[in-house]
């Protein structure tokens, strides 16, 4: 086995855990939504039962675009371009690509795409709140 076949087949059961998930999630948000359909709420135990709804469908959402990123990147390994950044061509530190396999950008392009050029704003600096003997 060639180690393109060994990251191919890495690559592979990383999707099938994450379709898993998405399985699991799906069966959530389906035990979710029966009960609510079959009883009468108050607002608050509407309002919180939405948010939940909302929150496992964006973990669906998520996990669906991290199938479609470890689709990438198996198709990258197959034309022999994984672990290479799509932006700037430069390799990707085999530590990212430990942590997040899907990636095809390294740290630097992944960060100006996600806050520009320029990079993140700075941090607003907070001031000490000072108390005077007349405040107490």
């Amino acid at each position: 086995m060639t180690q393109y076949d060994a990251k191919i087949e890495q690559l592979e059961k990383e999707r099938e855990r994450t379709l898993e998930e998405i399985e699991h999630l799906r069966e959530q948000l389906q035990e979710e939504i029966e009960p609510a359909s079959a009883t009468d709420e108050d607002s608050a135990d509407a309002a919180a039962a939405i948010y939940e709804r909302g929150k496992v469908i964006s973990l669906i959402q998520n996990r669906e675009d991290r199938v479609r990123a470890l689709d990438e990147a198996i198709e990258r390994v197959r034309k022999g371009l994984y672990g290479i950044c799509k932006s700037c061509g430069e390799e990707i530190p085999p530590e990212r690509l430990a942590i997040m396999p899907e990636t095809s950008l390294c740290v630097k392009c992944a960060n100006q795409r996600e806050y520009g050029p320029y990079g993140a704003p700075p941090r607003r600096r907070e001031r000490p709140i000072v108390l005077t003997d007349d405040d107490i």
